[in-house]
Parts: structure tokens; sequence; C-alpha cells
């Protein structure tokens, strides 16, 4: 693809990125209601993503401070929705996962964005409705392919 085109792909991929984030999904709306703060949800996120990863691992995944994630798991930890471990494979390693709770917890929010996306949409026409449902399909597949 010759420069041109790549610099249209990627403001039309921004801008797509902008509208959803501002019309359909914003990080506000997933945590509304919530007992736990952003930077917390952002963890247990990425955790349902990853299953289990170290602590120093998920920080830069983050983009949270190694002493800030310390705080943060603790709260978790008291909240019961994750467990923290030493590395059977490297002692000097800290590990964490979700517990049972938290994958229910996740599981109940992602019930209530379904919910709440599916309100705004509503009030699309079927043939947009359609047409939407097509195109987040091929995307997903593209987006996959992103290293």
């Amino acid at each position: 693809m010759d420069k041109t085109n790549m610099e249209d792909l990627t403001n039309n991929l921004l801008n797509l990125i902008f509208h959803v984030h501002d019309k359909v999904f914003s990080h506000n709306e997933m945590i509304k209601n919530s007992f736990i703060p952003p930077s917390h949800m952002k963890l247990l996120f990425h955790l349902s993503m990853k299953k289990s990863t170290s602590v120093s691992s998920a920080a830069k995944c983050l983009d949270i401070s190694k002493p800030n994630m310390t705080p943060i798991i603790d709260k978790l930890i008291s909240e019961g929705l994750v467990h923290r471990y030493t590395d059977p494979e490297d002692r000097r390693k800290l590990k964490i996962e979700l517990t049972d709770k938290a994958y229910k917890f996740l599981e109940e929010k992602k019930i209530e964005m379904k919910s709440s996306l599916s309100a705004k949409i509503a009030s699309l026409e079927e043939d947009d409705l359609i047409k939407l449902d097509y195109y987040i399909t091929e995307m997903n597949k593209i987006i996959l392919k992103i290293k």
C-alpha cells in the first residue's frame, strides 16, 4: 500500500476508534455502578485475557508503575477478586490470576455492557444492523492478524 493510502487508512481507523469510544462504548460506562476504580478494572480485564501473568508483565502492559500495582493488587485481593502466588518455575517472580468471584463479576459486567450496546444500536434500521454485523465480523478477523 502506498504512503497516501496508508495514511488514509490509519486516519480512518483512528476516527473509528474515537467514534466507537464516543458513541458506542466508553470506559466510564464500563465501570459505572462498580465498586472498583478504573485502574483496578483495567487489571481485571487484562487478567481475563491472560489468565495468569507476572505482576511486572501486567504493570508493563497496562502502563502502570510497579509500585502503583501493589495497592491495586492488594485491594483486589481483599475483595476476593485476585489471587497472588509465587511462580513455581522462578520463586523470585510473583504471579497473579483471577478468582472465580472475579470471573463471575466480569461476566455480570459483560452482560451489562452488552445490554447497553444493544440499547444504543436498537435505533438503527435493520439494513444498517445487518451491515454493521457483517463489517464488525470482517474487521475482527483482520484486526486479529495484527501483531
